[in-house]
């Protein structure tokens, strides 16, 4: 099965240059679909002239996405130099808490499919 999601500039781009192997989502109703040897076209915002293709390797499921970024290091979300603050500050600028809530969190593991 084939996604598509959209991605602010900096996110794209830990993607596009090899710096982040996980994206964070919300658990919902469409990212309970995805599932290992799905691929993802992720589109960069605000243009989505530029994309990139991923291939999903393994899906984890969290409550919340404190329990998330505790599990992995933070390279894995290209967030080399944020700490735990840093980090979780930039998904609630995205998520509110009670969407974490009502829907749990999920973060894919994935690879660029090359040749892209």
């Amino acid at each position: 099965m084939l996604y598509e999601m959209k991605l602010r500039t900096e996110e794209f781009n830990n993607i596009k240059y090899n710096n982040k192997i996980m994206e964070v989502r919300l658990n919902d109703k469409k990212r309970k679909k995805i599932k290992a040897g799905d691929n993802i076209v992720f589109y960069k915002l605000p243009e989505l002239t530029e994309s990139v293709l991923v291939k999903v390797e393994k899906i984890y499921k969290f409550l919340t996405f404190k329990e998330l970024y505790d599990e992995f290091p933070s390279s894995y979300f290209g967030y080399n130099n944020l700490d735990m603050y840093g980090i979780l500050s930039k998904i609630y600028s995205i998520y509110s808490h009670k969407q974490e809530e009502e829907n749990g969190v999920i973060a894919i593991m994935f690879h660029i499919e090359e040749g892209r």
